[in-house]
């Protein structure tokens, strides 16, 4: 099998959503220019992974110009819910949250892509440990971080994470996690959206998500 699955977080790797201070407002900030062609000429499939809604990845990748020509498609909070409901019952859930690695059995029965040929980059080290210890085969930490006066991001090089990619290619496992170089940007212009995404965020899942971290603060971190 030669088939491999590349999975991208949205916030901190696909955009930065930056708050005041830093902005006179929040918005979605893009973090790459002409990301959709870069990932088209990797000729591999893609899949975003997101704790954010459906409703909300959607209108943040239709800012970023990822629409289904680019990607294969989308896992948001909804997918991993059901996921972890399904695999795990209600109370491991609640427990244990949201985790990423819920929804690996639904990748790998969608896309036919077994979990030790899939990677993923994320700008969380909780994420990608996560993931590796449940059987993914590369894990790409992100840098992702705004300059207080709102002027520079630090993320980046796109091309250096698909060639690490490439360089991969699916032949093992790799238990350590890849750094990606750290690269500053300013905020151009072009990188604003003038996009918040309040009204797609006041969804049932992220809801559920903002209670479920609080219930657990309260009932399972006090026990440790």
């Amino acid at each position: 099998m030669n088939e491999t699955l590349l999975l991208l977080d949205l916030d901190g790797v696909v955009v930065f959503e930056a708050e005041p201070p830093r902005l006179a407002a929040v918005e979605i900030l893009l973090l790459h220019d002409l990301l959709g062609d870069l990932l088209k000429q990797a000729r591999v499939p893609v899949v975003v992974v997101t704790h954010r809604s459906k409703a909300e990845a959607r209108r943040i990748l239709q800012a970023a110009g990822l629409d289904s020509g680019v990607l294969s498609g989308i896992m948001a909070a909804e997918d991993l819910f059901w996921a972890g409901l399904r695999h795990q019952g209600p109370f491991r859930l609640a427990r244990r949250g949201l985790r990423k690695s819920l929804i690996l059995p639904v990748v790998e029965k969608q896309f036919g892509v077994p979990r030790e040929r899939m990677a993923l980059i994320d700008d969380r080290l909780d994420n990608l440990e996560d993931m590796l210890a449940h059987g993914l085969g590369l894990a790409l930490l992100a840098p992702s971080l705004m300059e207080e006066s709102g002027h520079s991001l630090t993320s980046f090089d796109v091309s250096e994470a698909l060639e690490a990619f490439r360089n991969w290619g699916g032949s093992g496992r790799r238990e350590t996690i890849v750094r990606l170089t750290a690269r500053e940007f300013s905020v151009d212009p072009w990188r604003k959206t003038g996009l918040n995404t309040r009204r797609q965020g006041r969804h049932f899942f992220n809801l559920t998500r903002r209670v479920g971290q609080a219930a657990r603060r309260r009932l399972f971190e006090k026990r440790a």
